[in-house]
């Protein structure tokens, strides 16, 4: 039996104990072969099955909180690619075997590090946990028998549910396999043949597992020395249902709920490599960030106390001017985002302007949690700016107050002004002294 989206959502609340936040954009980022990342908002980081070099691509430089490798062959178990990685989970055992893999990426509010934990113990959680799980496969289509085992492995955060297949080479999935997967909203898919599935095979697989996005890996380009087919065999077999896709970038946005569906599904061909940002772009996006970055620090020093403290002169308190900040750069970029890719949800995350109005989103997170919602901003406007590929500097966009060249700047005004004014609530003879230590 399928599960239905709902379904799987209450799972994964089930899993976590809290409710899942539903409404936060996912990236997918491909960088060639097998080698996925997927970037939450919540600034969790996994990367699946990192190459070795000698296949042809360069290093692209990834940090990530955990890898996972889905077997055990060198174009996608080199974690050693991979910069940062507290943790890593292998989807077979030193024999080949298929381990069951069913963990839980999180980093609580208020708390430094980031933690892999199993999924059934009974641990307190955050709304933007990553669940991940395995599903065992076939690398051939002889049950196993001329090249073993892969892990499948299966994403879910965010409402979001993402499959990656690692080099199934299977040609088709079974019942229990199916059900064991569910609903998914990205379907990950080898496509080149050779030592996976090819083309065709591979439109099959898709056709049984019904996503609303397929993203072909694992094929041929002109950067790979293997001799793996190109992905044209794979969009020419899908049914004509699939709107193909073509991004400026390797990196497609999806969010639970919106965007295709899987009665008009998309077929989203990456490139391998980062969208290039314009030098005047990249310039006016670094001040930007800067004027942000400053903003944290001044931030992270408070306490619960210091944030929620409300002046006697009657101003706000200083995670209203957090919250007003990170909330209009979410809400504005977020909202010319969305106007070009509808897959990307646009956030409403401004408080209430006046004192009297206003409720903290979250009263309990000190002043290093703000400075970190500060930061999850910066790296949702950056992480998603493919989306301005197309958009001049100097003209405004649709139902846009500001050009693009304005909005940054404001944004980099915005964040020295309100810090600014925190800084001189320092001064007030009201303000709370900081916990001793």
């Amino acid at each position: 039996m399928r599960y239905s989206v709902l379904a799987a959502v209450a799972a994964l609340m089930l899993a976590t104990g809290v409710e899942a936040d539903t409404g936060k954009p996912v990236a997918v980022r491909f960088w060639g072969q097998g080698l996925v990342t997927i970037e939450t908002y919540w600034n969790l980081r996994v990367a699946i099955d990192p190459y070795a070099l000698r296949i042809g691509y360069d290093d692209p430089g990834i940090e990530a909180d955990l890898v996972l490798v889905t077997h055990e062959h060198y174009d996608h178990n080199n974690v050693r690619l991979i910069r940062g990685a507290k943790h890593v989970v292998h989807a077979l055992d030193d024999t080949g075997a298929m381990r069951t893999v069913d963990v839980v990426l999180d980093r609580l509010p208020n708390r430094d590090d980031v933690q892999l934990t199993s999924a059934v113990a009974t641990v307190l959680r955050s709304a933007h946990a990553v669940r991940v799980r395995s599903v065992g496969a076939y690398h051939d289509a002889v049950a196993g028998r001329d090249r073993g085992e892969v892990g499948m492995v299966l994403i879910e955060v965010d409402g979001v549910r993402i499959l990656h297949c690692g080099d199934l080479g299977q040609p088709l999935l079974t019942p229990s396999q199916l059900e064991a997967i569910g609903t998914v909203d990205v379907l990950l898919v080898p496509v080149g043949g050779v030592y996976t599935i090819d083309g065709p095979h591979a439109a099959r697989i898709t056709e049984q597992v019904r996503p609303r996005i397929v993203v072909p890996i694992h094929y041929r380009t002109v950067d790979l020395t293997l001799p793996l087919e190109p992905l044209d065999g794979f969009v020419e077999a899908l049914p004509d249902r699939y709107r193909r896709v073509s991004a400026p970038g390797n990196t497609l946005a999806v969010t639970a709920g919106i965007g295709p569906s899987v009665e008009s599904p998309h077929v989203v061909v990456l490139n391998t490599r980062p969208w290039p940002m314009p030098e005047e772009l990249a310039t006016l996006f670094e001040h930007k960030e800067a004027a942000a970055a400053a903003s944290a620090a001044v931030f992270a020093a408070l306490s619960t106390t210091q944030m929620n403290h409300r002046p006697g002169n009657g101003t706000h308190t200083p995670r209203w001017n957090a919250e007003h900040m990170m909330g209009a750069e979410a809400e504005f970029f977020t909202a010319i985002y969305q106007r070009e890719d509808p897959s990307l949800a646009a956030l409403k995350l401004r408080p209430a302007q006046m004192p009297d109005a206003y409720h903290a989103a979250h009263p309990d997170w000190t002043g290093g949690e703000e400075a970190r919602q500060i930061e999850r901003v910066q790296r949702l406007t950056r992480r998603f700016a493919y989306l301005l590929a197309d958009l001049p500097l100097d003209e405004k966009p649709p139902r846009s107050w500001w050009t693009l060249r304005g909005l940054l700047q404001q944004m980099q005004r915005h964040y020295d002004e309100h810090t600014a004014n925190v800084m001189r609530k320092f001064e007030l003879p009201d303000w709370p002294a900081a916990p001793a230590p």
